[in-house]
């Protein structure tokens, strides 16, 4: 009987680590040290935080759903046994079912930068406005160093393999060009806040609150 795929939630590493494990056993049957080996070659640290234990217990994981299977076991002279894992057709079908999911339904983005631009009241317009024009000049190069990266590598791999970073490239100047138009609203003055006054309202709102709540009296 076939094993039904798992549902993917797409916020979490784990799985994230368990797709890049199917999709490199979809080459071939490999040890988890010759994955990890060809994460760092074609620089899938640029997407997954390449730490051994991760890798493992995505292939634990996956071995528990069934979706690899032990492949073979080798020894070579002294060393422990290597275990050679390999995808099963549930695995084979988990690849395309996540990957639709993954392609089709738009996720919040929960970045770090994201996550201060949602508390960026808590600044001053004018020390804002210093500290994105810092991330602005910080991405100039980091474009350049995208830019030069997909045409070296589109070259030996074709395109189709460098396409997430074509999107992350995308993605920068995008932010670069945003970041520029904020920056100068905040220096012309239309785009300005209070923080105290902020705290205030939000003190005076939740007092307020406090005070008609009927379980408080």
């Amino acid at each position: 009987m076939a094993s039904k795929t798992p549902e993917l939630s797409t916020s979490n590493p784990r799985q994230h680590w368990a797709l890049a494990v199917l999709c490199l056993l979809r080459e071939r049957p490999m040890h988890p040290y010759e994955m990890r080996k060809l994460m760092h070659l074609r620089h899938k640290a640029d997407r997954l935080e390449l730490k051994p234990g991760s890798l493992y217990n995505a292939v634990t994981w996956l071995l528990q759903q069934g979706l690899i299977r032990v492949a073979a076991t080798n020894r070579a002279g002294r060393r422990p046994h290597r275990t050679i894992y390999g995808i099963t057709p549930a695995g084979d079908a988990a690849v395309k079912a996540w990957l639709v999911q993954m392609l089709v339904e738009p996720q919040r983005d929960t970045s770090s930068f994201v996550v201060a631009l949602d508390h960026l009241v808590h600044l001053s317009p004018a020390e804002a406005a210093d500290f994105l024009t810092r991330r602005r000049e910080a991405l100039a190069p980091a474009i350049a160093e995208l830019q030069t990266r997909i045409t070296a590598l589109a070259l030996k791999i074709g395109r189709i393999n460098v396409i997430e970073i074509e999107h992350d490239l995308s993605l920068a100047r995008a932010e670069h060009d945003w970041l520029e138009g904020v920056v100068a609203e905040l220096r012309r003055g239309t785009l300005q806040w209070n923080t105290a006054d902020i705290l205030a309202a939000a003190r005076g709102a939740a007092g307020n609150a406090h005070s008609t709540n009927p379980e408080d009296r």
